[in-house]
């Protein structure tokens, strides 16, 4: 039952009962003075009932548009609270994202078979995927991927093996595509740079090494999904 009904309840009681004890109440049939003075005070006695009901009603009214009010006063601060969460998911990539962007294939070349060659010049090697990755993000890129991985704040690429390792987790394995989200053309105009990735180019003319990019209006990149590894720092405070 809520609060008004309940006040509503017991408003039709009182009077109810005020009317029974005004028919009982007994009086000299004879005494009309008597009489008009018991109905006045009957009169008194429930008018005095009704305004002490309507302050009840009243109070009770301004405490439920208080309550109302300090909801929506917490409702909106919940609200705020969770947008600045989402924007902080956004920047350390928590969440999958779409929009345009270049895709990016890197491949082994021709192994030329030389025992004075030593160099593995042909092959993929992780400072090839950081360097790529670091100049995208200085291209404008909002968000990258590699082969599926999602490359945060914190995320490094090392050698396991073989293989190259990301995000202290995940093996990765040739060939490798990069989606990178942000403007094709701030992003393909980094790539394209002479200046930029200079040993990579030289390295792509001389083994055939595969490095090409091809821009799309629609790209997806998921969320990131490994650990965040924080062992020294600590909250200020």
């Amino acid at each position: 039952m809520t609060v008004l009904a309940s006040v509503s309840l017991a408003t039709f009681l009182v009077t109810g009962l005020a009317a029974t004890q005004f028919r009982s109440q007994p009086l000299p049939p004879s005494n009309r003075l008597a009489r008009d003075e018991a109905l006045r005070q009957s009169v008194n006695q429930l008018e005095d009932q009704n305004r002490a009901l309507k302050a009840q009603v009243q109070a009770l009214q301004a405490e439920i548009k208080a309550g109302e009010d300090e909801s929506a006063r917490r409702s909106s601060a919940v609200q705020q609270v969770k947008a600045q969460l989402d924007d902080q998911r956004l920047t350390a990539g928590l969440t999958a994202l779409h929009g345009p962007g270049l895709t990016i294939t890197l491949h082994d070349g021709a192994n030329p078979n030389d025992p004075t060659d030593q160099s593995l010049g042909w092959t993929i090697h992780y400072q090839d995927l950081q360097d790529i990755v670091n100049l995208l993000w200085a291209s404008g890129a909002e968000a990258i991927a590699v082969n599926g991985q999602r490359v945060g704040p914190s995320s490094a690429f090392h050698y396991a093996g073989v293989n190259i390792l990301v995000n202290n987790a995940s093996r990765l394995s040739g060939p490798y595509t990069v989606s990178v989200l942000g403007n094709p053309s701030n992003l393909a105009n980094g790539l394209g740079d002479p200046d930029q990735l200079a040993e990579l180019k030289s390295r792509n003319r001389i083994y055939r090494l595969g490095l090409s990019w091809q821009r799309s209006t629609r790209l997806s990149v998921p969320a990131y999904e490994a650990t965040f590894l924080v062992k020294y720092a600590q909250p200020l405070g």
